[in-house]
């Protein structure tokens, strides 16, 4: 497999835009650097902002088990594409929607994400306390929260608390970054400013990730716990990402911040829109290849593991509990 690079100038950006094409022998574009790259060596595919690719090219991803990703201009999720020849399990899917379905049961799952999620939170707090930040009221008050999840009696009730949790946590941010920041509130639809462009990028990559991962089970991305089914199509991608956002998104986001490898003159703004230039994606997304790759240790192995091997071992953990081998326990960072 290769690549083709095309140079255009963009109108919305000071820098020239680098569109990557996935050719066919039909294709005719003109001459441009040339990326080839091992199809072994391919986990999956992103494709941000507008690319162009042929039917020959699904074809071969199908053969290869490759997932490709979708997302928009704008850092939205559009969808995949997922080989057909996913793994499927009849009996584990009953068991996923039996756990959806029954309101005991979900409860008891819905929890347990979003505890593993405040808990994560909390790690990336005191982690800044621990170098100097004053961030005491704000882990005072995230604590007093994550107290409250078992108490609560509906997903309605535990999402309000998460939501809270997260108001809170994104306004700690302003303590955690060296440089003045404008950043005051998470907004999505669109970003507004760096640091949301930041996080919405990020956050993308996190949910092909989970969906790469459950793809290699046999899970059903589509039955979650704490996201409604009928709200978002794949809900348990969502669900898995919560608790791996704020220790891969977020830390990424602090490290190239304060080390001032990304600053605002690499993004442009139009009607509201914020979007980060093609030079600076570059940077982020190579730290955040980084940060996946980690090595941590993981309870259970003799040796340290990637944070894509975590979240794989996630599902296989979830899997487990919907089989009634073990109980479920999320994975909780310990630094």
């Amino acid at each position: 497999m290769f690549f083709e690079t095309v140079i255009r100038e963009d109108s919305e950006d000071t820098d020239f835009i680098k569109e990557e094409y996935f050719l066919s022998k039909s294709d005719f574009i003109p001459s441009g650097d040339k990326k080839y790259i091992p199809v072994e060596n391919i986990d999956s595919i992103f494709a941000i902002g507008s690319v162009n690719f042929s039917s020959r090219l699904m074809y071969f991803l199908s053969q290869h088990h490759i997932p490709l990703h979708i997302i928009s201009y704008r850092g939205n999720y559009a969808g995949s594409f997922l080989p057909s020849e996913k793994p499927v399990s009849g009996s584990l899917l009953l068991k996923q929607a039996e756990y959806c379905t029954n309101s005991i049961k979900r409860m008891f799952m819905a929890k347990q994400f979003i505890s593993a999620s405040a808990h994560n939170i909390l790690a990336n707090l005191n982690y800044h306390l621990r170098r100097g930040a004053n961030l005491n009221e704000f882990i005072e008050n995230i604590t007093e929260l994550k107290n409250e999840i078992d108490n609560c009696e509906s997903i309605n009730e535990l999402m309000g608390v998460e939501g809270m949790i997260r108001k809170i946590y994104y306004g700690a941010w302003k303590f955690i970054f060296k440089h003045p920041v404008s950043f005051y509130k998470r907004i999505k639809n669109p970003p507004t400013d760096m640091i949301n462009s930041l996080i919405s990028y990020g956050n993308m990559i996190v949910y092909g990730v989970c969906l790469n991962e459950i793809f290699h089970t046999r899970l059903s991305p589509e039955i979650g716990f704490v996201h409604e089914p009928a709200d978002a199509k794949l809900s348990l991608i969502y669900d898995i990402a919560d608790i791996f956002k704020p220790l891969i998104t977020d830390r990424v986001v602090f490290k190239v911040i304060n080390k001032e490898m990304i600053s605002e003159k690499d993004f442009v703004t139009r009607n509201g829109f914020c979007r980060i230039k093609t030079a600076a994606k570059k940077i982020f997304a190579k730290e955040f290849e980084n940060k996946l790759n980690t090595k941590i240790s993981l309870p259970g192995f003799g040796k340290k593991v990637s944070y894509k091997s975590v979240i794989r071992q996630e599902c296989y953990n979830l899997i487990s509990h919907l089989k009634n081998e073990k109980n479920y326990e999320p994975y909780k960072t310990k630094w």
